[in-house]
């Protein structure tokens, strides 16, 4: 859906034909932008720190200075007001991190 077929770009058409849509409502399509924008943005950010977790769960890195497992938590902690983060957290991360021992 994402490369071009009907079904794809039904849903993201709008953005590709704002300036086609009255002047009234191209503020609505501005203000949905962003609220897509840092979705996007915070689950590409879950998807990097899950691999940084996992790595740190499989390797236990040194907390020499680093900070790493707190700095693990902090992310993880900022990220979670979104739902599919928490979600992903509650599911998975939560008992591996507990397993693992990277605490805060």
């Amino acid at each position: 859906m994402s490369h071009g077929a009907f079904e794809g770009l039904m849903l993201t058409a709008m953005y590709y034909i704002t300036d086609g849509l009255p002047h009234e409502a191209r503020p609505a399509v501005d203000a949905q932008h962003a609220k897509i924008l840092s979705t996007h943005i915070a689950r590409a950010a879950v998807v990097l720190l899950s691999i940084v977790t996992e790595l740190q769960a499989y390797f236990r890195f040194d907390d020499d200075g680093a900070r790493i497992n707190p700095r693990i938590h902090e992310i993880w902690t900022a990220l979670m007001p979104v739902f599919e983060v928490k979600e992903l957290y509650d599911e998975r991360y939560a008992q591996l991190m507990k397993d693992r021992g990277i605490n805060p």
